[in-house]
């Protein structure tokens, strides 16, 4: 036998009696990249994108919205400025979200403050009377949900949810804080 062969040999079956490497294998958890921060003012909620049917706009498990990830980056301050876009009445081209036929920035902007008050069990607020259905006095579990608000805009206006929103900041923002582990708003404790 040639010299290379027996070389060949013995690599081969010394690598069949070494136990076999453990391999951790990947885990299912997703990882997002920080979204790079960008001026509040240069934010455009119009460039969205489509928000999942499940989950809270920030839960990354089932989105993955640059926007939104920039506004948490603002911490407290995109409060303000959310509450600022509740009155845009600009028309969202595009699907944001399921079974909407008519978007507006204010809608998404409306959204948006309310799921980051919502805690994880997507049902309990982190401050009294932002749920959507809470705030938008859904009266009807029937309706849908862009139904509830458009009914409350045509009774109200886009103003009253507007100063409704700015009177809950005035009384809570002293004591918001982001909770980095529940990815929402949450009081400290007075």
């Amino acid at each position: 036998m040639s010299k290379l062969l027996l070389v060949s040999l013995f690599i081969f079956a010394g690598c069949r009696a070494a136990p076999a490497p453990v391999v951790k294998a990947p885990t299912m958890e997703k990882h997002v990249a920080a979204a790079p921060r960008i001026p509040l003012s240069e934010i455009d909620l119009t460039r969205i994108g489509s928000v999942a049917s499940k989950g809270r706009v920030q839960d990354t498990d089932y989105n993955h919205l640059p926007i939104v990830e920039n506004l948490i980056a603002h911490g407290n301050d995109s409060v303000p400025f959310l509450i600022g876009k509740l009155d845009d009445e600009t028309k969202i081209r595009g699907h944001v979200f399921d079974y909407w036929y008519d978007v507006r920035v204010g809608d998404v902007a409306f959204v948006i403050l309310t799921d980051f008050f919502t805690d994880r069990t997507w049902r309990d607020t982190t401050v009294p009377g932002v749920g959507y259905d809470t705030f938008l006095q859904r009266a009807n579990s029937d309706i849908m949900a862009e139904q509830v608000l458009r009914d409350y805009i045509a009774k109200h206006g886009r103003g009253d949810i507007s100063n409704r929103w700015r009177q809950i900041w005035v009384q809570y923002k002293d004591r918001v804080y982001w909770d980095e582990s529940d990815r929402c708003f949450k009081l400290r404790d007075s």
